[in-house]
Formats: structure tokens, C-alpha cells, sequence
């Protein structure tokens, strides 16, 4: 009787390995079936980051503007061109970049250039309100700074005939801003 046992057992592990095998096998055909993704993506993000506006302040002293205008162009780059009569004269500038893309945007390092003419020995220019970094919000975010044109008040005698006059070009460069 222990050799029907012995051969029983046998046999049912026999057949327990056989089944076994036979759910790898069809386990492993399930799996080898080769998998289709398909799908579309686009693209539908915009860049449009520009100077929307200069608008002269109230001069100070005899100050008066001439002209400040976006390069044609080049919608990130401006001129500014203003009278000064007497020292301490100055007028202000207030300048709006607005970024109506997708993409939020930031003043770059060192982003920020104003080239002068060669003749500003008595004509100073600053601005404030925007610095490497600043950032503009997508979708119309706006952004307001001043620049400011000042016949030098320390200057104690009347420049030459060619340092009368001088020109201020002023170039933003902005970038995607990434922590976002």
C-alpha cells in the first residue's frame, strides 16, 4: 500500500508542476503581447514679453521731453530724448512691460542695459523699479519702473556745444522664469 501511496503523491505533484508550468506559460504569453500607446501633444504656449508704454512725467525745473519710443523692431528696447536747460532740471519716465504670452518671464542677470552717448559729462540717467530678477506674470501681467533723465546740479559751468545733448538707449532682456 505504500507504493500506491508513494506513486499517488507522485503522480499529484506530477500534475501539480505540469499546471504549474502551464499558468506561467500562459502568464508569460499575456505579458509578451506587445503594448500600444498612441497619443498627440502640442504645443500651444506663447512668448510675447514687451514694452507696452513710456509716458513722460512733470518735468522739474525747464525740462521737456522730446521723445521716448519703443524701437520699431525691437519691442524690448527704447530711447528716451529730453531738453535740459538749467542744472537740476529732470524729468521722469514711467515705463510698462507687460508679458501677454503664456510663459511667465524674468528680467535676466544683467538684463537691464543703458548704453549713453558719448557726451553725458552734465546728463545723468537712473531708474528704479526694476532689477535683475523682477518678474512679469503671464497672461497681461504688468510691470511699471521709472527712468530718470537729470541735468547733473553739481556741474558749475556750461558744457561745450557737443556735450548739449546726449542719448539714452535702454534694452530689457527677459527670460523664462523657471521657479515657477
Amino acid at each position: 500500500m505504500d507504493g500506491k501511496r508513494e506513486s499517488r503523491n507522485k503522480n499529484i505533484l506530477i500534475g501539480a508542476l505540469i499546471a504549474v508550468v502551464l499558468i506561467m506559460g500562459v502568464g508569460y504569453a499575456a505579458f509578451a503581447q506587445q503594448l500600444t500607446i498612441t497619443g498627440d501633444a502640442n504645443i500651444t504656449s506663447t512668448w510675447d514679453v514687451h514694452i507696452q508704454s513710456i509716458t513722460p512725467g512733470e518735468p522739474v525745473g525747464t525740462a521737456q521731453n522730446v521723445s521716448a519710443e519703443v524701437t520699431p523692431g525691437d519691442n524690448t528696447k527704447a530711447t528716451f530724448s529730453t531738453n535740459l536747460v538749467s542744472p537740476g532740471d529732470s524729468l521722469t519716465y514711467t515705463v510698462t512691460v507687460v508679458n501677454a504670452g503664456t510663459i511667465d518671464a524674468v528680467v535676466d542677470t544683467d538684463g537691464i542695459t543703458f548704453t549713453e552717448g558719448p557726451n553725458n559729462q552734465a546728463i545723468k540717467y537712473s531708474h528704479s523699479g526694476i532689477d535683475d530678477g523682477t518678474k512679469v506674470a503671464a497672461n497681461n501681467g504688468t510691470v511699471q519702473f521709472t527712468v530718470t533723465v537729470t541735468y547733473d546740479s553739481g556741474v558749475t559751468s556750461q558744457p561745450s556745444a557737443e556735450q548739449l545733448t546726449n542719448t539714452l538707449t535702454m534694452n530689457l532682456d527677459f527670460v523664462q522664469d523657471m521657479t515657477a
